[in-house]
């Protein structure tokens, strides 16, 4: 049997932890520009692995990627209001909406063009990813049981076209040629959406405990929920659903009862670890000459349903007279993310906008990973 010199469970998550440090440290500095430090998560991991420090199959990334993801969902869910969302999305949500159904059919027409040998799971990864989030693919990967190559390729993929997208998304908004054929010009809404001073939808306690009480309440809420939420899907034989189930908890909570929201603290910050200690864990199963060949054709595929999905932004366009400022933030909101729509409605000088584009963005990460799991168990399954 061979002996891996950090294949414990303390030395695993140690290595993790750092790698995670260390991202955190360059997205702060000015390498960011180089190397952007979500990718260091993917790459430390990946090496030690591959020349043989960490094992590549471990029962500690199984006990790791099963908790890591619930707790993170529940904490990064935490701060979302549905309320709000629906009440302050204004005008910008039936475009969202549509575009999410561009977005899965563009998957659907590029899956009948390139055949993988586990295209179900293909589809339902980059439907999640670019309806909703990072987040929503990490947890469709858990329900679907995805192969690890394949998500840490669809991550290395995401990695490159995003910002590809966001850039030729940010052109089109300004393009008077796209006023004309959709009929529209961009910043013809303007002033038709109410500004506000805060973002709604992430309200943060204004009375929450000081440090670190309201994040030790926090964990406690998600670990605690997580175990409930285990318990009963083990309880009912449904546990391969569980994480579908503890996506419904991580809603319904905070909005049934969203004074809980006023004590905890912290919840985005440690969520996004977990999720980071995820992703370490899926690097560090990955054969390096499997992704290599991977990455390409997942590029491939993702860059192609990207362009097949702005074709079918500009029919939306066209048929709900959209102006381009609202359309392609509306599609930004679900292939970006609330951080990058908010950016760019910013850059565009679009500031009424903002609130909008990210309430739309979550209501994707809140919706993705149900519609994710669906498209899989109809045409992958």
């Amino acid at each position: 049997m061979i002996e891996f010199p950090l294949g414990g469970l303390f030395q695993i998550v140690w290595i993790l932890l750092t790698a995670i440090a260390i991202s955190i440290a360059l997205e702060r500095s000015r390498f960011r520009k180089f190397l952007p430090g979500p990718v260091m998560v993917l790459i430390i991991p990946c090496t030690l692995a591959n020349v043989g420090v960490l094992p590549t199959q471990s029962p500690t990334y199984d006990s790791i990627s099963g908790i890591a993801i619930p707790v993170g969902i529940l904490l990064l869910l935490l701060k979302a209001d549905i309320g709000e969302i629906l009440r302050s999305s204004g005008k910008m949500l039936p475009p969202f909406l549509l575009a999410g159904v561009g977005v899965v059919v563009a998957i659907l027409i590029v899956g009948q063009l390139m055949h993988f040998d586990d295209e179900g799971s293909l589809w339902s990864l980059l439907s999640a990813l670019f309806i909703g989030s990072v987040l929503n693919m990490v947890a469709t990967a858990q329900a679907i049981q995805a192969d690890a190559t394949l998500v840490a390729a669809i991550l290395a993929v995401n990695a490159l076209l995003a910002p590809i997208y966001l850039m030729i998304l940010m052109v089109l908004m300004q393009s008077s040629l796209i006023g004309r054929i959709i009929g529209v010009q961009p910043g013809a809404s303007a002033g038709h959406f109410a500004a506000k001073d805060s973002v709604a939808g992430i309200k943060d306690g204004s009375r929450a405990p000081s440090p670190p009480l309201g994040e030790l309440l926090a964990l406690i809420y998600a670990v605690g929920a997580f175990l409930v939420v285990d318990w009963l899907t083990i309880a009912m034989g449904i546990e391969n659903y569980s994480i579908l189930v503890v996506t419904l908890v991580a809603v319904a909570v905070p909005n049934l009862f969203p004074r809980i929201r006023e004590i905890l603290s912290g919840a985005r910050e440690m969520g996004m670890i977990a999720m980071f200690l995820f992703i370490g864990a899926v690097s560090a199963q990955i054969d390096l000459g499997a992704l290599g060949y991977s990455s390409l054709r997942v590029l491939i595929f993702s860059a192609t349903a990207l362009a097949i999905n702005l074709v079918f932004l500009l029919v939306i366009g066209r048929l709900l007279k959209s102006d381009p400022h609202v359309l392609f933030l509306a599609s930004l909101a679900g292939v970006g993310g609330p951080t990058s729509t908010a950016a760019v409605a910013a850059a565009q000088g679009r500031e009424d906008l903002v609130t909008p584009g990210i309430l739309c963005a979550l209501l994707g990460v809140v919706l993705s990973t149900f519609i994710a799991v669906l498209m899989f168990q109809v045409v992958g399954g």
